[in-house]
């Protein structure tokens, strides 16, 4: 609040300075403007006033020349000054002077006499005016007896020149004053002039002009434009025209001063009122900056305070006043907070529950499992947590797709949370759920909502046209005899669950420390397995198959088997499920085709080598190039290999599947599907790939002596397999009797521990010699 009160503020003096910036400057503007056009309104009366003092002196001049010439061509005059007659002379020049009402008057005469009614004008200046006047010069100002006179002559011709009659006018100040009186402004003029010494004293109304004062009229007297120069120590705007000298070496200039005091007297009110009118603008301006500023900044500052709360997690809402900016601003901060508070309630949503089906995700399971812990802890409280996920669900979501997996995921949370009512239930991803169920003194609780679950699963659901009936397995472990702590309940729980899959599926298994066990040796198993191919521990047995119609070894399968340092030799049925869990398979599995390869090419050409290929191998592992260099490094012949597939490929991408097995089939290799007739589909498969060999599987023929179903089973396969000419081979042999049954089905060949079990390389090796096989050399 307080930084929006300062920044009102910062506000108003930035507005406030930038109005007073502009108002002064437009009424500096005007100051200007007014001051320019009082000065030029000055200048133009002043030249006016130079003007009529122009025509004044023309006239004056034309007169004083017309009475000259009038006196010079009178005979009488002319006779008088031919013969000296002083008396008549000085009569003439008296009663002429006194029409043109000048003081002074002369005559100087060729021979330099000078003959004069004012008795100031000695007989040397007077003379020295004959040289101009020789020049042609009739008229003009001269300083004579020390002040500016207006001259006028006129020669006296007898007939020859005989000399010259003079008039002087003083230019004093009567002279001036009439010119004043002619000006309609208050004007002061003077006439300075200079003669051939320093200039004379002004003549007229001015006082005495200083030394720098006369000088600076001198130095504008050729140009017409006005200037400043102090007159009587006031400030005055001053023009200096020149006026025309009566010789050369002569000056003379007439000042008309205008006091710059009474020539702005109009334009100082203008400017008065100017700057009171911009005081007046600026209080306004600074008023209503101050006004608006307060109606921004007081609106902001109430954001201010409410964007504050907002931070503070406070709910909040500004109230909205009229509908200017600030009013849509502040609807527009209320319409944020709702939004905010929607993200934060949807971020919490997606922080805390799952985005398909709605319930709690694994964050806030994890939460409520501490607290069930910490309000528990000594008070003998006991919960269960039931830890469950779908049976097969990956073969549903890979057949019928993941719309469908999702449909049955967001079905099964929907019948999780019917049947587990009263309990906390999440889904902590994947197929996988969990049920927190407090339990009191009465343990069958566990077992009965075990069961409701299991039951509400079970209920036949239809998804695209698809009817499934769904099913889960539970593990279940119990706090706190089971664990102490949140991360070993669930990891309890998962190994309960991995035994209840074990059972059969559809049921529930509750955690035992034996599982524990298991679950130990399992990680350890996993950590030997990861060194075991590096430290060359695998080893491969041959168990044969016979050919029942040729009645000879017609070909063997390799069957993997882990030496391991110190648990001995490790079955196959050990290991090959945590080695497809983690991947290791796939190296694993490529060492056993070139491990393969290189031995069969050792064989007999009529001998073939049987390798299993698991899913996890088949679609990840690279087996087209695995296959090729194996061949290549060995030098075994492609319809030699025989490559051993289950059912399950095909439950991940199909086309994928069929087109990598169209391409081994291209390089000669032969393809057997193993286990047949255990799959729900297994003559949809037999419809989309041509495969060499079917492998009935054990199961068939263990039953083939003691269940008629059986033996027609087995009867059927073969019959099919020769109708598409499909080799067929019986695995899990053990009695002549089945021999003797499968010999009369037409099975193709034959496997099991009847004929041999799975035997050494240097088994397989002495088999050869002693049927007399030679067993080739190729290293």
């Amino acid at each position: 609040m307080r930084s929006f009160r300062s920044l009102s503020a910062r506000l108003t003096v930035q507005f406030a300075l930038l109005f007073a910036v502009a108002m002064l400057a437009v009424s500096a503007a005007l100051y200007i403007f007014i001051a320019g056009s009082a000065s030029r309104e000055v200048e133009s009366q002043l030249q006016s006033s130079g003007a009529v003092y122009d025509r004044l002196w023309q006239q004056r001049s034309h007169e004083l020349q017309n009475a000259a010439q009038l006196l010079s061509r009178d005979f009488g005059f002319r006779a008088a000054v031919a013969t000296g007659d002083e008396a008549t002379m000085r009569s003439a020049l008296g009663n002429a002077a006194a029409r043109l009402k000048v003081r002074t008057a002369f005559i100087v005469t060729a021979d330099g006499h000078v003959s004069a009614i004012d008795p100031s004008i000695g007989n040397a200046q007077a003379a020295a005016l004959w040289e101009p006047l020789d020049a042609g010069r009739l008229t003009g100002v001269t300083v004579l007896a020390g002040r500016p006179r207006q001259l006028v002559a006129a020669p006296i011709m007898a007939p020859t020149l005989i000399g010259w009659v003079v008039f002087a006018a003083d230019l004093d100040g009567r002279e001036m004053r009439a010119l004043e009186q002619l000006s309609a402004i208050p004007l002061h003029a003077a006439v300075l002039a200079k003669g051939s010494g320093s200039w004379a004293e002004a003549a007229g109304t001015m006082s005495a002009l200083s030394a720098t004062s006369t000088a600076l009229a001198q130095s504008h007297m050729n140009s017409s434009a006005a200037f400043e120069m102090r007159v009587a120590g006031t400030p005055s705007i001053t023009l200096a025209k020149p006026l025309p000298a009566f010789s050369e070496n002569e000056r003379a200039i007439l000042l008309l001063a205008y006091p710059k005091g009474e020539a702005l007297a109009d334009a100082r009110k203008l400017e008065w009122a100017l700057a009171v009118m911009t005081l007046l603008g600026l209080l306004a301006v600074a008023l209503a900056t101050w006004r608006a500023a307060g109606r921004i900044t007081q609106p902001l500052a109430r954001l201010d305070e409410a964007a504050g709360r907002l931070a503070a997690g406070e709910p909040v809402q500004v109230r909205v006043r009229g509908t200017d900016e600030l009013a849509r601003l502040a609807q527009s901060f209320n319409d944020m907070v709702g939004k905010i508070a929607e993200r934060e309630q949807r971020i919490t949503q997606l922080a805390f529950n799952d985005v398909l089906t709605g319930l709690p995700n694994r964050t806030m399971f994890q939460q409520q499992l501490e607290h069930l812990f910490r309000s528990s802890d000594g008070a003998g409280g006991l919960f269960a947590l039931h830890c469950l996920d779908l049976d097969q669900f990956k073969v549903i979501n890979d057949t019928l797709g993941h719309p469908a997996g999702d449909a049955l995921l967001l079905e099964a949370g929907q019948r999780l949370q019917q049947a587990a009512k009263g309990h906390f239930v999440a889904r902590l991803g994947g197929d996988e759920f969990v049920v927190l169920q407090r339990v009191g003194e009465d343990r069958d609780a566990i077992d009965r909502l075990a069961r409701d679950i299991l039951e509400g699963m079970a209920r036949p659901f239809s998804v695209d046209g698809n009817e499934l009936v769904p099913s889960t397995s539970i593990g279940i472990a119990i706090s706190p005899d089971d664990a102490a702590d949140g991360e070993t309940l669930l990891r309890n729980a998962d190994l309960a669950l991995y035994r209840a899959k074990e059972a059969g599926r559809g049921t529930f298994a509750y955690f035992e420390e034996s599982l524990n066990q298991r679950a130990q040796e399992r990680r350890q198993l996993e950590t030997d397995l990861r060194l075991a191919l590096d430290h060359g521990q695998f080893e491969l047995y041959y168990q044969p198959l016979f050919d029942l119609e040729d009645n000879r070894v017609c070909s063997f399968e390799a069957l993997l088997r882990w030496n391991h340092p110190t648990r001995g030799l490790i079955a196959p049925a050990d290991f090959i499920p945590i080695a497809e869990d983690t991947g290791l398979i796939v190296p694993i599995g490529a060492w056993v085709i070139r491990e393969a390869c290189t031995q069969a090419a050792r064989w007999p050409d009529h001998i073939r080598i049987a390798v299993n290929v698991s899913p996890v191998q088949f679609h990840r592992g690279a087996l087209q190039e695995t296959i090729l260099r194996a061949l290549a490094t060995s030098g075994l012949a492609p319809g030699r290999l025989e490559v051993e597939i289950t059912e399950s490929i095909f439950l991940e991408g199909s086309e994928a599947t069929l087109k990598l097995l169209y391409s081994l089939r291209s390089l000669g290799v032969r393809v057997a599907l193993d286990d047949f007739g255990t799959g729900y589909s297994s003559l949809s498969y037999l419809q989309s790939f041509p495969f060499d060999k079917l492998k009935i599987d054990r199961s068939f023929i263990q039953n083939l002596l003691t269940r008629e179903g059986a033996s027609a089973i087995v009867r059927a396969i073969t019959e099919l397999a020769h109708a598409l000419n499909i080799e067929t081979t019986a695995e899990g042999v053990e009695e002549t009797a089945q021999l003797m049954e499968l010999r009369a089905h037409g099975c193709s060949s034959v496997q099991g521990f009847l004929f041999a079990e799975p035997m050494t390389l240097a088994d397989v090796d002495r088999l050869f010699r002693e049927d007399g096989a030679s067993v080739r050399n190729v290293a």
